[in-house]
């Protein structure tokens, strides 16, 4: 299982957990009810930081700065080599088709392929006997 997933498992797990419990913090507290549509909100944000963390972006530009600047950041050196390593590493992990299911999904694909040239072929042959009446 990707670590991505077991992560977000264990997260909606712990989510769970606080929203059994009635968020994990007390209404005496001063704090508003927890209702379901503030649960989904607090996960859409800590998701999109997760996102955001995981997928190592860059900070956005302050607005400070102008716009073309931003564009012209120095690029990175060895940008290549890292996207060569890392999509090594992503074939590594790719689930590859075994020789039997390899064999299923090509006999599937050959028999879509007859079905829809046999489908446009009579398509053709009506067409062609259509015209051909219209024009004799």
């Amino acid at each position: 299982m990707a670590r991505n997933r077991q992560k977000a498992k264990q997260r909606k797990a712990k989510q769970e957990a606080n929203a059994a419990k009635g968020g994990g913090v007390p209404e005496s507290a001063g704090a508003p009810p927890v209702d379901e549509g503030t649960v989904k909100a607090a996960a859409s944000v800590d998701a999109a930081e997760e996102i955001k963390r995981t997928a190592k972006l860059k900070p956005e530009p302050a607005k400070s700065q102008p716009a073309k600047a931003a564009a012209k950041a120095p690029k990175e050196k060895g940008r290549l080599r890292t996207f060569l390593r890392s999509s090594w590493a992503e074939l590594k992990r790719v689930q590859w088709p075994d020789r039997k299911q390899m064999s299923t999904m090509t006999s599937i694909v050959i028999g879509f392929v007859i079905i829809a040239g046999a489908y446009l072929g009579a398509i053709d042959w009506v067409a062609q006997k259509i015209v051909n009446f219209l024009i004799f």
